[in-house]
């Protein structure tokens, strides 16, 4: 079963608040870590079966046009907002579903809303921006109602597409916990999903351990970040693409701006 069945048979989830540690490490190294994660955890559900046990990831990125969004990461901004489409499809149909996501950090803590619909209907909102025809809950409609004020409020407009490979594993014994190995990070700029171009590599020798959890670490990868003496390293996909897409992108002057708290509205 591939993961757009696997995807369809499974409750997709709303809203998601966790803690979420990165770091980067040689693909030889984490490679070496994969045994001692099987002892704990398990390859994710959505990945069980597939090629290397790894499935593609592709994201559509949202920013204003000053890239307000871009220059709050550059600045550190504790509290910040981010607008992305995301799919798991090569080829985009009318019935293929994607994910409209609002992805929230409050310093260590990221929550994430993530409303799923059709390409089709995806692309009838962004003509029109009504909404009344789609069979939408009340949360549903709350997260599609943000996602197009931050979107309006703030002029944002697709930038880049970000794709790379995923390796999930999720605890035998708590589900919330999660680890992931992102790797093969590739980019290029974008105004729709379904858009192709160039694809530029991105950090071809090292990958991304992302941990993602609610409460605490579970003590056996607490011992696996003494042994391996990890550090974290927030490292920003969206961030990173685009200084490759955009040369020359930091300026002195727009980063002092952030640094000073002004730019894009994250409240609204």
């Amino acid at each position: 079963m591939n993961l757009i069945k696997k995807q369809a048979l499974t409750k997709i989830k709303l809203h998601f608040q966790r803690f979420e540690f990165k770091y980067q490490l040689p693909l030889e190294i984490v490679e070496g870590m994969i045994p001692e994660f099987l002892k704990y955890m398990k390859v994710d559900p959505y990945a069980q079966g597939l090629e290397d046990n790894a499935y593609t990831v592709s994201s559509l990125y949202y920013d204003s046009v000053g890239l307000d969004c871009y220059y709050q990461k550059l600045a550190g901004l504790r509290t910040r907002k981010k607008l992305r489409v995301r799919f798991y499809e090569k080829n985009l149909m009318p019935e293929s579903k994607i994910f409209l996501e609002i992805k929230k950090k409050y310093d260590t803590v990221v929550v994430k809303d993530r409303l799923t619909m059709s390409y089709q209907n995806y692309n009838d909102l962004l003509k029109s921006y009504k909404y009344q025809s789609l069979a939408l809950n009340k949360d549903e409609k709350d997260v599609l109602q943000e996602f197009l004020w931050l979107k309006i409020y703030n002029r944002m407009i697709p930038q880049n597409m970000v794709i790379y490979k995923r390796k999930p594993f999720v605890s035998k014994v708590d589900g919330n916990f999660r680890v992931t190995i992102d790797y093969d990070l590739k980019t290029f700029m974008a105004n729709n999903p379904h858009d192709t171009g160039k694809e530029r590599n991105v950090n071809t020798k090292l990958v991304v351990l992302e941990v993602k959890f609610n409460n605490v670490l579970p003590f056996w990868f607490e011992n696996i970040i003494k042994r391996y003496n990890l550090e974290q390293r927030p490292f920003s996909k969206y961030a990173n693409c685009l200084e490759l897409c955009k040369p020359g992108l930091i300026g002195k002057r727009m980063l002092e701006v952030y640094q000073n708290g002004y730019g894009i509205n994250i409240n609204n």
